[in-house]
Formats: structure tokens, C-alpha cells, sequence
């Protein structure tokens, strides 16, 4: 598996899983009108996911799999980058 475009980095800080509305332009997605001003949304709770991420690479390594991140500049670091223009 190849995960592509999972930065893992929020400028929005604050408690995890707090809902705020946004107030402007994202600064967090690759588009700055990805979540709109007045947009309703939950603050991400990075160590879980990273929880998530490492039971998903154990699944895979025990099944003779492997998951992959080309994504360009993100921060994750729990699989193993590969560059993404060597995959296309």
C-alpha cells in the first residue's frame, strides 16, 4: 500500500478532538477553501492516529505486506518514505 498526501502536520493547534469553526482560509489541506469559514470541524488527535498507523504496518508486515508513504514533505514517520516521482 502507497499512502500519498498524509501530511500529519496541523498548523491549527489545540486538545484533540476539541470542534472549533474556522474562521477563514484552511491552513491546514492542500486547498486554503478545503474546510470554508464557519466550517464545523474536530481538531486532529495525532497520537492516535499514529496508534492506527502502527497496528495497520504490523497487520501488514505479519500478512507478508508492506505500506509505503510517498507523500511529499509530510511529517509521519511510523512507514517507510519512498520518493514519490521514482513510483510514476
Amino acid at each position: 500500500m502507497i499512502l500519498i498526501g498524509v501530511d500529519h502536520s496541523f498548523a491549527t493547534k489545540g486538545k484533540p478532538n476539541t470542534t472549533i469553526q474556522s474562521q477563514g482560509d484552511d491552513p491546514n489541506h492542500f486547498s486554503a477553501a478545503y474546510f470554508g469559514k464557519g466550517f464545523r470541524w474536530q481538531l486532529p488527535d495525532l497520537e492516535t492516529s499514529e496508534l492506527g498507523y502502527r497496528m495497520a504496518r504490523q497487520a501488514y508486515e505479519e500478512s507478508g505486506r508492506k505500506i509505503v508513504d510517498a507523500t511529499v514533505g509530510g511529517k509521519l514517520d511510523i512507514f517507510e518514505k519512498v520518493d514519490y516521482d521514482s513510483l510514476f
